[in-house]
């Protein structure tokens, strides 16, 4: 497993064409493979990516990375070079003239849009040689203009040849050694980015698959004290129905400020915690108007903004056409709050296909 983290099997691919010297041999190859080599020791320098560091390189198939030696090659190193996190590419004109190269190079972009996520500032280009032929989109920035990478080669090198040309067999001198370790402290900050982001993804893929089951979640369901007989009889319904549901009784109704305001921490408080949020709309139009704006949409845009979580709101229509109006209802969907008829018996059904709905969109498995 990778230090990003699922779905990603290898924190790092790198990519390099051999170099056919026109005799079968590779000339490349050898300092490309030191390379790789050297760069993941230097990763592994940290502390943190000690142990669970994984760099993939098709050169070796080093068991450690699954290679399976009875199954077709090409379907295997797809799916490995595809579930790397970071793509690294050894440029040179032998790269560029790669048909291999640029076929690794579509596997990870597909993989990586098929996620959903951007491939911007997640390949690194280490310019191992000069080049004078257009490169590939993907590596260039918005402009068209290749992107500025790592220089691992004399600018003013005649003839030119990547930096520890001359070292090899032997190890490689403190010129490429500066260069890596600077290569290196670029891409921890993008490993950790990339680990964020996968526990972010993580986290969402759980709520939402919370949201798809049958029950058990739960829900915020706010109303007024002065509603709580409409409350109770609500809460009891989404009880039965294998909800659970806070907070154990409606909000206070108070017009002291700062009472008031403590009313709201506490609603905030409680709605971090909860799956959804649904609020409770009677014949008081203006309440529910009211409850739109401050509890639908600012008390949840901070309870998302202290958790994380999706908290998707409803807003459980019990009073039918009185409260339904087509204002009303636009504003609903402006705060995102979607109307849930609540005037029919089987309801809470209804309560359950929404979230079922809405843990789908983001995400969860039916």
């Amino acid at each position: 497993m990778s230090y990003v983290g699922e779905p990603f099997r290898h924190d790092l691919f790198v990519s390099y064409s051999h170099g056919d010297d026109g005799s079968g041999g590779a000339c490349l190859a050898p300092w490309s493979a030191a390379f790789a080599h050297e760069l993941e020791r230097e990763l592994r320098a940290d502390r943190r990516f000690r142990t669970s560091l994984s760099v993939f390189r098709d050169q070796d198939h080093r068991p450690a990375q699954s290679l399976d030696p009875m199954a077709p090659l090409t379907a295997q190193l797809q799916e490995q070079i595809a579930g790397a996190a970071l793509l690294v590419v050894l440029m040179s004109p032998d790269y560029l003239a790669s048909k291999w190269c640029a076929d690794e190079r579509d596997w990870w972009l597909q993989r990586q849009a098929a996620l959903g996520l951007p491939h911007e500032e997640r390949i690194a280009v280490v310019r191992i040689w000069p080049t004078d032929t257009p490169w590939p989109a993907a590596l260039c920035d918005a402009r068209g203009e290749p992107l500025v990478g790592f220089a691992f080669y004399p600018a003013d090198g005649v003839p030119p040849r990547p930096l520890g040309w001359t070292d090899l067999p032997g190890a490689f001198g403190s010129e490429f050694r500066k260069a890596l370790l600077d290569m290196v402290g670029r891409l921890y900050p993008k490993l950790e980015a990339m680990r964020a982001r996968t526990e972010e993804l993580r986290r969402q893929r759980e709520e939402a698959e919370r949201l798809v089951r049958d029950g058990g979640q739960l829900l915020y369901l706010h109303g007024r004290s002065d509603h709580a007989a409409a409350w109770e009889e609500a809460a009891l319904k989404l009880v039965d129905k294998g909800f659970a549901v806070v907070p154990g009784e409606p909000d206070r109704v108070d017009s002291d400020p700062l009472r008031l305001q403590a009313v709201r921490e506490r609603r905030v408080e409680t709605l971090s915690g909860c799956d959804a949020l649904l609020l409770l709309g009677t014949e008081d139009g203006r309440a529910l108007d009211a409850d739109l704006v401050v509890v639908g949409k600012h008390d949840r845009q901070s309870a998302r903004a202290r958790s994380h979580r999706l908290l998707p709101c409803g807003l459980l229509d019990t009073a039918g056409a009185t409260i339904a109006t087509n204002v009303r209802r636009a504003t609903a969907r402006i705060v995102q709050a979607d109307w849930i008829d609540g005037t029919d018996a089987g309801w809470p059904v209804a309560v359950r296909d929404w979230l079922g709905g809405k843990g789908l969109q983001a995400g969860g498995a039916p």
